[in-house]
């Protein structure tokens, strides 16, 4: 499948990356298109690249993240303003020629979330379409596409 708007032949691996095309693992951050990682915090320690942290509250003691939390825990309702901004910083960061790390705790419901919106977005899939492929490369991952709300209204731009 053909990868579209990622800016192909940039520069997307930090150290450790994995290859989608090879096995999935569970440790470490789980590249899910050329150059966008999904991991936890303990990832983001050690990433080199530009890190996006999805979670309520920014942990202390860990590099530099742009903080853009995408549930809202006060109406169990994902935050859809800060996921298609989120979309649009990370597709600026690829379009640099930068790695990008989307992270939460373990890198199971929120970061996967943000990243199948990502794909979503920047590649015309379906939710369901952006899921499978993030679960392929990280099994762990939990669908939270409820959080959305209505799903009839999920796969339009």
């Amino acid at each position: 499948m053909a990868l579209r708007g990622l800016g192909e032949g940039m520069p997307a691996r930090p150290p450790a990356a994995q290859d989608p095309s090879s096995p999935a693992r569970s440790d470490g951050p789980t590249e899910i298109a050329p150059g966008v990682f999904v991991g936890g915090w303990k990832d983001a320690a050690s990433f080199e690249g530009t890190r996006f942290c999805v979670l309520e509250e920014l942990p202390e003691g860990l590099p530099p993240a742009t903080h853009l939390p995408v549930y809202d825990e006060a109406t169990g309702r994902a935050n859809r303003r800060n996921l298609d901004r989120l979309a649009s910083e990370i597709g600026e960061a690829r379009r640099r020629g930068e790695p990008v790390l989307v992270f939460c705790g373990h890198g199971v419901r929120r970061s996967p979330l943000a990243a199948a919106w990502y794909l979503h977005r920047a590649e015309q899939l379906t939710l369901d379409e952006a899921y499978d492929r993030i679960r392929r490369a990280r099994p762990k991952v939990e669908t939270t596409r409820g959080w959305l709300g209505d799903p009839s209204s999920l796969d339009g731009p």
